[in-house]
């Protein structure tokens, strides 16, 4: 499933239960940035745009080292430009 938003501040969020996760999503011209939260706190900052075709399907954000356990994912739309996320890979 492709989740998009076109909103800066936009925020999806889902619990997830291990120690790593990676965020997988397409990049492509005119794309914004995503943030990535992990329990509260940012982790680190996609740029999905990209000059030229569009590229499906790419890991953007890798978040390792995470206690064992129950976690919750933010994921904030930055702008300027529109953002989708394809899946998540959550180990």
């Amino acid at each position: 499933d492709l989740t998009t938003s076109d909103t800066p501040g936009d925020v999806w969020s889902c619990p997830f239960t291990g120690t790593s996760v990676s965020v997988i999503a397409p990049k492509e011209a005119g794309a914004g940035k995503i943030e990535i939260q992990i329990d509260g706190q940012t982790r680190s900052t996609a740029d999905l745009s990209t000059t030229g075709a569009r590229q499906a399907q790419q890991v953007v954000s890798e978040v390792t080292g995470l206690t064992a356990g129950k976690h919750t994912m933010g994921i904030v739309n930055r702008g300027p430009g529109p953002v989708a996320v394809d899946a998540l890979i959550v180990r």
